[in-house]
């Protein structure tokens, strides 16, 4: 009786062991696998946060460089009436004006221009006035369709024998199809908002150009 419980004892002991020994096995080989994904996943996932602070500042350093093209000192400031040159400005909030657009709205709503490469004459009936990239170097890359602005400037400089009133109020036409089109507000020489009062202020200098230069 007591041989037979040594031997019960002894095989309950070896089956115990090697059931243990498989559980170890088993956990074992889990729980290294377990680590090895986890650092792959962990590299994966913070290396490129390491990189990102090198990320951020070329970003916010190309975001100043382009802002900075867009800043209102970058942009024309053509002289005033005073000198002979009447100055239209048209701008509009978060709105940017193609190279390929604007020719399209030429061909359409004025055959009569001309492009001098980068900017355009609109021929009025007896003279012409310009239209320019408002931002410097006040021309569109030609090179490029999809080159683009975010202001545009017209302007008429008046010659002694033609008609400037008349010249001008076709410009001031234009200068309100195009803001229509293009959803842009207007603004005189100084950029301030152009109102009627300083229409009629312009039409009064075209008149007295026009007395003055009589032929």
């Amino acid at each position: 009786m007591m041989l037979n419980e040594i031997i019960v004892l002894i095989f309950g002991i070896i089956i115990a062991v090697t059931i243990l020994l498989m559980l170890r096995k088993i956990f074992f080989g889990s729980r290294t696998n377990l680590k090895i994904n986890k650092k792959v996943n962990s590299r994966e996932l913070f290396e490129p946060l390491e990189n990102d602070p090198n990320s951020l500042r070329d970003e916010i350093s190309s975001f100043d460089d382009n802002e900075a093209l867009e800043e209102p000192q970058d942009q024309l400031t053509p002289e005033t009436p005073d000198n002979n040159l009447f100055v239209i400005n048209l701008e509009g909030e978060d709105k940017t004006i193609t190279y390929k657009h604007l020719i399209s709205l030429l061909e359409e709503y004025s055959s009569n221009y001309s492009n001098e490469g980068g900017w355009f004459r609109i021929f009025s009936d007896d003279h012409f006035f310009s239209l320019v990239n408002g931002l410097n170097p006040g021309r569109f890359d030609t090179s490029k369709e999809d080159d683009e602005t975010t202001a545009l400037t017209l302007i008429l400089s008046p010659v002694s024998g033609t008609n400037t009133i008349s010249n001008f109020n076709q410009m001031v036409t234009f200068a309100e199809l195009l803001a229509s089109k293009l959803d842009l507000n207007l603004f005189d020489s100084e950029r301030n908002p152009l109102t009627q009062q300083m229409i009629d202020h312009y039409s009064h200098q075209a008149e007295d150009f026009d007395l003055r230069n009589f032929a």
